[in-house]
């Protein structure tokens, strides 16, 4: 019977969990409109996002315009309090042709004993969550696309854990008393799908809760990006020092330097840059180009047509699972080492530093081809875990 009751619950939360509109509302004493505006846009318009301290949610909009409201909500603040975390804020907007510009900024905000939440979900989604999900420390095994898919709509909850048992804290739940003082903001963009999107974040969120097919360019330093699908030719993302998510990439050119985490669901058509980042891709689409240094990589599972996968780095470690259909791997190395279970191959470093054939899987020719793994290593670790070599 406790079971039954455990899995009722555990239904409930996910059930709420997954339906945003769902969440039942939080009461606050005050609320106030710090910016509330729309521009009308054609195909040359590009938006210029300006974000500083801030957290903001991006969706699509309704119409040709994009829209921009922000609102703070407080519980158990005074008015001087609150009139002095609005006087901290910078907002500003403004259409000079066809570029609209948006500059959020705030400064020494908040308090340490505040609690302060970008938007109401995220803290209804810490209460709820609480007891949901463990913390569990990483193993090398290959991960489903669903739990990859998973892990990054959690990213926020488990990202606080991480952080907490790095510095020896344990987790402690958000308890709502009567008194408890507590901000909410709310900052949401509308964005049209025909505009060029170009961002600078620092010390932000964006949360991107639709399919963004814009141009993006975005450059982020500090920062959480979480994007549902992202994806266009003209794409430029560079992220240093920030954590990054996306249940699919499409398309387009992303850089990431020092990133504590970046974590990609479904990736296809792009090139990854990359340093001193840990990187786990969900699964591997079609061409796809990685070019590294000094990074961590896993990848756990590939499209039944992923055609050509490209790999450069070094000082690299790699986790490479095998495609579950027919493939061709081959692996060329310099002072890079190989481990396929108990199998070892050591590749030595040479005095011109040619790169030599280290391992190579043919096609068995017995099922479906998917296509093609290449990978040019230097100083570096392959991790193999294929079915056969």
């Amino acid at each position: 019977m406790k079971s039954q009751i455990k899995t009722v619950v555990l239904m409930l939360i996910t059930s709420v969990l997954s339906h945003g509109q769902e969440f039942s509302k939080i009461e606050m004493d005050e609320k106030y409109t710090i910016y509330k505006e729309s521009f009308a846009t054609d195909n040359n318009t590009t938006l210029v996002l300006n974000l500083e301290s801030t957290g903001v949610k991006i969706i699509g909009s309704p119409d040709d315009k994009v829209h921009i409201e922000y609102t703070m909500e407080f519980n158990n603040y005074r008015k001087k309090r609150m009139k002095e975390a609005i006087d901290r804020l910078k907002i500003s907007g403004k259409k000079e042709g066809n570029k609209i510009t948006y500059t959020a900024k705030s400064k020494n905000m908040f308090h340490r004993y505040d609690r302060h939440y970008y938007f109401e979900d995220l803290l209804i989604g810490r209460l709820a969550k609480k007891d949901s999900m463990r913390f569990e420390k990483p193993k090398v095994v290959r991960k489903s696309l669903d739990s990859v898919v998973e892990e990054i709509k959690q990213s926020d909850f488990l990202h606080r854990k991480r952080m907490l048992r790095a510095i020896n804290r344990e987790p402690r739940p958000v308890k709502r008393k009567k008194n408890t003082k507590l901000i909410i903001s709310k900052m949401v963009i509308m964005i049209p799908s025909h505009i060029h999107v170009r961002a600078t974040a620092e010390n932000s969120s964006m949360y991107f809760d639709d399919d963004f097919q814009n141009r993006l360019t975005l450059n982020a330093r500090n920062s959480k990006l979480k994007f549902k699908s992202v994806g266009n030719p003209l794409n430029i993302l560079d992220v240093d020092n920030g954590n990054f998510w996306a249940q699919e990439i499409t398309d387009g050119s992303y850089s990431f330097a020092n990133s504590r985490s970046v974590t990609i669901a479904k990736l296809s058509n792009a090139e990854i840059n990359s340093e001193f980042t840990k990187v786990q891709v969900g699964e591997i689409g079609k061409n796809v180009k990685l070019v590294d240094f000094n990074s961590e990589y896993f990848l756990y599972n590939w499209a039944k047509d992923f055609e050509h996968f490209e790999l450069t780095s070094e000082y690299s470690k790699v986790h490479l699972f095998s495609p579950k259909l027919d493939y061709h791997f081959i692996a060329f190395g310099n002072n890079t080492k190989s481990f396929t279970g108990a199998h070892q191959v050591n590749m030595s470093a040479t005095k011109k530093n040619e790169k030599e054939k280290m391992i190579e899987r043919n096609p068995k020719g017995n099922n479906h081809f998917s296509g093609e793994i290449y990978f040019d290593i230097m100083n570096g670790i392959i991790y193999s875990y294929l079915d056969e070599l």
